[in-house]
């Protein structure tokens, strides 16, 4: 079934796009570029330095960004914050591919967004490498000379613990259960979710058309229909046995 509040955002996503979203049957499960960083304290080190025995959401923004980035950073503040599993379940980076973002836009950009620095913090890297990230999870970007702005699309890249691209998240108001579903996605890679964890995941399936998860009717329609006859077939047994004894 599909929600008329979900079938509007992705409408108004598309309708006021001007750029090209990330080919999902090329990118999703590439490794991402391992180029060399720096934070806001000034710190360099290779990328994948952030990745660990948790997933990790990349956030591409600009500092400057008059629109779009403060948008999509206050909707992904909402939903972390209201799951309130970030740095047990996953980590985060907004990372900008404004090359002229320095350490202090970057400092500014975290205490903008009351980021912790450490879970959650901002990241950039110089043109090249800034190019070569960009290029290996297939995001968009282009200058506009005349507004002196970016124009690029609102997603959030899910990576593994070993750096490859698990889901894409569209839009400038991620759902905090498509996050959650996302990260346990990723978490498949190294290690199984848990029992409840795990079928909690299978109750849903990603949707390419509307870029997100919906409920897996199939999947809970045999589930239930077995665990019914399971209880039929147990209950005719043990009448049987007791009738019998």
């Amino acid at each position: 079934m599909y929600y008329p509040k979900t079938i509007f955002a992705f409408i108004c996503l598309i309708l006021f796009s001007s750029f090209k979203f990330p080919n999902e049957k090329i990118f999703l499960n590439r490794k991402i570029k391992n180029i060399t960083v720096f934070d806001a304290a000034g710190k360099s080190f290779p990328l994948y330095n952030l990745l660990g025995k948790k997933p990790l959401i990349i956030s591409p923004v600009y500092t400057s960004c008059p629109s779009v980035c403060g948008l999509l950073s206050f909707g992904v503040k909402k939903a972390i914050t209201e799951l309130g599993t970030l740095g047990k379940d996953f980590n985060m980076v907004s990372f900008s591919f404004d090359s002229l973002d320095k350490e202090s836009n970057l400092a500014s950009f975290e205490n903008r967004w009351a980021m912790d620095g450490t879970n959650w913090k901002t990241i950039s890297a110089d043109a090249g490498s800034i190019k070569e990230l960009m290029q290996s999870i297939d995001f968009s970007y282009d200058y506009n000379p005349t507004t002196k702005e970016y124009d690029h699309p609102s997603i959030l890249v899910v990576i593994t613990a070993s750096g490859r691209i698990s889901r894409y998240i569209y839009g400038i108001n991620p759902s905090k259960k498509d996050i959650r579903l996302a990260v346990l996605d990723a978490y498949s890679e190294i290690s199984m979710p848990g029992i409840f964890k795990g079928f909690y995941l299978k109750c849903f399936s990603f949707d390419p058309v509307l870029k997100t998860y919906k409920l897996d009717w199939g999947f809970l329609i045999s589930t239930f229909a077995g665990l019914l006859i399971i209880g039929i077939v147990s209950s005719i047994f043990i009448k049987s046995f007791i009738v019998t004894k």
